[in-house]
């Protein structure tokens, strides 16, 4: 197994919350007013100006253990030491603070003392069971304790909490990369992208899996178009004197000036590989060339996203304005007809 610094992939973060702003006066009165406000600091980034308020409210207030949580956080932003100090000492006043043991159970994965991390997210997960993620952060360090079996059980109970949800499976999937297991990464990644097929997008750019590059059965995975349209989708598609030319060519481009013409937003996610590209915005947008090397596009939608009236209104003025982006690219070919199979 490799062993791996911290990338940590499970639900670990700090608990982001906005606070009004209340008057200096009040804070220094009232403890909560002065946790909210500390709050809001961290929340910005702005661990020093945290530590100001927390400071004295600590001196003043020795047992509040929130107090010591924040102050904690702050010190780790900063790279100060004594922020573990805090940690210990924010759950030796209150045990059931949730974050104090998911917090101390990062610094723990952080330098290596799997564990200790372990025990703490342990602790963490008996505070709210219910929680799915606390199974996924204990899945993540028995996996860099090398306990394969114990960590696939825990992410098999997890992904079973999170049934249909491709995103949680490409988090198990992630994990398994990050360790050496690329068959189990593969197999994860696979049904991630069964569930949402976007998520192979992502994968593409995804630093967790570069150790994969050279694996045939990622690769295979990133390469294949693996979506089966439904037999009552929404469909339309057109043919362009513009090729695709594995992105290339003009065709792609147009699209992409095609929806921004129409004001139509689209996901920043878009793949490009040797054979196809894909688009999502309202609808699914598939382009490539046929066996006679002109572009063609592809639109795809669910039947239940609008009427086929509106359907094919909107995606002949789609096809219609990629043939207008394609003729302001100066596109060299014979006319194409409008129109094509829209249902």
């Amino acid at each position: 197994m490799i062993r791996r610094p911290l990338r940590f992939i499970a639900a670990v973060a700090l608990l982001a919350l906005a606070f009004a702003a209340v008057p200096a006066l009040a804070a220094k009165q009232d403890p909560a007013q002065a946790l909210a406000l500390a709050q809001a600091k961290l929340d910005a980034g702005d661990a020093e100006g945290a530590l100001k308020l927390l400071d004295p409210l600590v001196k003043r207030e020795p047992k509040l253990a929130r107090g010591y949580l924040l102050r904690a956080t702050a010190r780790l932003m900063l790279g100060e030491a004594g922020g573990k100090e805090d940690l210990d000492k924010a759950l030796a006043l209150d045990a059931t603070l949730r974050q104090g043991w998911l917090d101390r159970a990062a610094v723990a994965v952080s330098e290596r003392r799997y564990d200790a991390a372990l025990a703490d997210f342990e602790k963490a997960r008996a505070l709210d069971p219910a929680d799915a993620d606390g199974i996924l952060n204990i899945g993540a360090v028995q996996l860099l304790l090398g306990r394969l079996d114990e960590a696939t059980r825990s992410f098999q109970d997890y992904l079973g909490q999170r049934p249909g949800d491709g995103a949680a499976y490409y988090l198990v999937a992630k994990n398994y990369a990050l360790t050496g297991y690329a068959g189990l990464a593969v197999q994860n990644l696979q049904q991630a992208i069964a569930l949402d097929e976007r998520l192979r997008a992502s994968a593409r750019g995804d630093a967790n899996f570069a150790d994969l590059s050279s694996n045939p059965r990622f690769q295979e995975l990133l390469r294949a178009d693996s979506y089966r349209v439904p037999a009552d989708a929404l469909r339309a598609e057109r043919a362009y004197p513009g090729a695709y030319a594995g992105g290339k060519g003009p065709l792609l481009l147009a699209t992409m000036d095609a929806l921004q013409a129409l004001g139509e937003g689209f996901d920043p996610r878009v793949e490009v590989t040797p054979e196809w590209a894909l688009l999502w915005s309202s609808m699914r947008i598939r382009i490539s060339d046929d066996a006679k090397g002109q572009g063609q596009v592809a639109l795809t939608a669910p039947s239940t996203a609008m009427s086929a009236g509106e359907w094919k209104q909107k995606s002949a003025r789609l096809l219609d304005t990629i043939l207008v982006q394609l003729g302001k690219r100066r596109v060299i070919g014979g006319p194409v007809k409008p129109g094509g199979a829209n249902r």
